[in-house]
């Protein structure tokens, strides 16, 4: 697996790389840890900030969890929601659509990027970071993103 540099979790404000830090301190030696490592108290600033999809099923992959200020963002709350359905909305798609990747690659996989959308620009940042109940095979994902929005004009 590419190894992905991150600092200290206390000391990064990024929220993808705070997510990333206690993705591997939960990991381990394993390639992947279990959903049930994850300790919401532990990680409760960022937790509001993080969308947990159940990807069992790779022909109907659910939003698990889509956190507080995630729904704020976004003004909606896909939680329960087939991902492909959701992933028709144009930010959703451009800022999360990446998820596809750390199941294939069954590590972590972040992305900066921009897009143009309605006359404005949106420049995002998002991680995906892969959950497995057998240690082998990716059943969730669980990630963060944000953005900014700039007028093009």
């Amino acid at each position: 697996m590419a190894e992905i540099e991150v600092p200290s979790l206390h000391n990064e404000k990024r929220l993808t790389f705070r997510l990333l830090s206690y993705w591997n301190r939960i990991r381990g030696e394993r390639s992947m840890p279990l959903l049930r490592d994850i300790a919401i108290y532990e990680i409760q600033e960022l937790w509001h900030f993080t969308f947990t999809i159940d990807v069992r099923d790779r022909t109907n992959p659910v939003f698990q969890y889509f956190g507080s200020e995630l729904r704020v963002i976004f003004h909606e709350d896909p939680s329960g929601s087939n991902v492909l359905d959701a992933l028709n909305d144009v930010v959703l798609n451009n800022t999360i659509g990446g998820y596809v990747q750390c199941v294939e690659k069954k590590e972590p996989t972040m992305e900066a990027a921009s897009f143009e959308c309605d006359g404005k620009e949106f420049r995002y940042r998002t991680l995906c970071v892969p959950f497995s109940e057998d240690g082998e095979t990716v059943d969730y994902i669980v990630g963060t993103t944000n953005y900014k929005i700039f007028d093009l004009a």
